[in-house]
């Protein structure tokens, strides 16, 4: 499936094509509306616009700002408008709610997401984490509203961002025990970017959390023990700086220098933050592994699945248990320990990366690690390794490892009857109220699983009765 379509559906209105004032607006093809775009490198880009039904042109100065802008870079932007509803506290209706998605888009020299496609508009906020900051627009992934307000002659378009170490090379970074060079830090370590300020309240509530996080974090994996918390700081005065620097202070926070002006101020732009707090965290090279941490952390307040990359195997949360009311799981439950952990990532990936490759040739599009994956309709064809003829349909299979002693793995095997055996696999398939379990003793390795993988998936495997899925699971 290609990327513009994999985004935005095939379909998209035109906002000044003829009608428009009365409320008709024109299908387009996606590809044919983005078709001088490219993903990356030279040509057009495009850039998705998030904005409010509910709030006026005279309100949204934003918006007007980017009309003049688009204007001026035209052809080398196109535009996708994705409208959403401000929560104002107002009883307006699906009715007054299409009026003021019509009015807030007639006349635009641009495309938009169709009003309908509630579930694109749901995957794309959810995608680019637009919970605050709208409207803003999001160009190749980074929200680039300062950098747009900042450039109103469209002279440094497409607002490309500075490169991280470019910002912070020379600085001198401040810890409580001493300072030290960006430059200097250990090259295997993950850098986890902190914007905050003392003066914003969800910033002084967030701070512990990532605190224990981190420290749960560097005790449970050896090899994220040298992760390095730093402080970008928002805050207006020195005085407020060192309340921000003092809340992180026991995660052995560095901080980029109050002196530091320009980088500062320079580093939202380069990692792509519209808003505090905000969490990204990135290799030692400065590629992001994900701008979301602020969001995953809530999610995995233990850092189970630290640093929140796309991966094939994660361990599992709560958060994976409400996935599995819908799909299927691979389920290894082990002990509490690094080495275990890492064992269970060395024979559960290679099952879980063919079952995802074939997934991906079976059905275009298809993309285990997003939300806009997890959709009830999806059904996937799967054919095992031994035969390439008969083929099976069902929901996507996600694959986890259960810790022993973490609530999700005890609430979990409490419900399906499971005793306290480990190591220990499991398919568990609440969609289907069936379960299998390897045979407790038999060897666990790379291909004993996938022998597990391949017999559960063609409908082989010795199934159980499995009671319903329950929230208390």
């Amino acid at each position: 499936m290609d990327w513009r379509e994999k985004l935005f559906g095939k379909v998209l209105v035109k906002c000044d094509s003829p009608g428009t004032q009365n409320g008709q607006f024109e299908n387009v093809p996606t590809l044919e509306a983005l078709a001088d775009c490219v993903e990356d490198g030279e040509g057009a880009v495009c850039g998705i616009y998030f904005s409010f039904a509910n709030i006026s042109d005279t309100s949204d100065d934003f918006g007007v700002r980017l009309e003049d802008v688009y204007k001026k870079v035209d052809p080398r932007l196109k535009v996708v408008q994705v409208v959403l509803w401000a929560h104002v506290g107002t009883p307006e209706g699906p009715i007054e709610r299409e009026t003021g998605f019509r009015r807030s888009l007639t006349g635009k020299p641009w495309f938009a997401v169709p009003f309908h496609d509630v579930d694109i508009k749901r995957r794309l906020t959810q995608k680019y984490s637009i919970a605050v900051g709208v409207p803003t627009l999001v160009i190749r992934g980074r929200p680039v509203r300062d950098a747009l307000l900042n450039d109103p002659g469209g002279e440094r378009f497409p607002l490309p961002a500075p490169p991280l170490t470019d910002v912070l090379r020379g600085v001198q970074l401040q810890g409580e025990t001493g300072s030290k060079l960006f430059e200097e830090l250990p090259g295997d370590t993950v850098r986890v970017f902190y914007f905050a300020a003392h003066w914003c309240p969800p910033c002084r509530t967030f701070a512990p959390s990532l605190c224990n996080a981190l420290a749960a974090v560097r005790k449970r994996r050896a090899k994220y023990a040298n992760t390095q918390l730093i402080l970008v700081s928002s805050d207006r005065s020195e005085q407020s700086y060192k309340r921000s620097v003092s809340s992180v202070s026991a995660a052995g926070a560095l901080a980029v220098p109050w002196t530091a002006t320009e980088a500062r101020l320079a580093l939202p732009t380069a990692l792509g933050v519209a808003g505090i707090p905000a969490l990204v965290l990135t290799d030692s090279n400065g590629k992001v592994i994900t701008a979301n941490g602020r969001q995953h952390l809530a999610a995995d307040p233990l850092g189970l699945n630290f640093p929140w990359g796309h991966r094939p195997v994660s361990l599992l949360t709560e958060q994976a248990l409400l996935k599995m009311a819908r799909h299927p799981a691979v389920v290894l439950f082990i002990d509490d320990e690094d080495a275990e952990i890492e064992f269970s990532e060395s024979v559960l990936t290679p099952s879980a990366e063919s079952y995802y490759e074939e997934c991906s040739i079976q059905y275009p599009g298809f993309c285990p690690y997003q939300n806009s994956s997890d959709d009830e309709t999806m059904d996937f064809d799967y054919t095992t390794s031994r035969s390439r003829v008969k083929k099976k349909s069902f929901k996507h299979v996600m694959f986890y490892i259960g810790i022993d002693g973490t609530d999700s793995a005890d609430m979990l095997r409490e419900h399906i009857g499971l005793d306290d055996a480990v190591p220990l696999l499991t398919a568990i398939d609440f969609p289907k109220l069936r379960m299998v379990t390897m045979k407790y003793g038999d060897e666990i390795t790379t291909d004993s699983v996938q022998n597990f993988v391949d017999a559960y998936l063609s409908g082989n495997a010795d199934f159980k009765p499995l009671k319903p899925y329950s929230e208390k699971c």
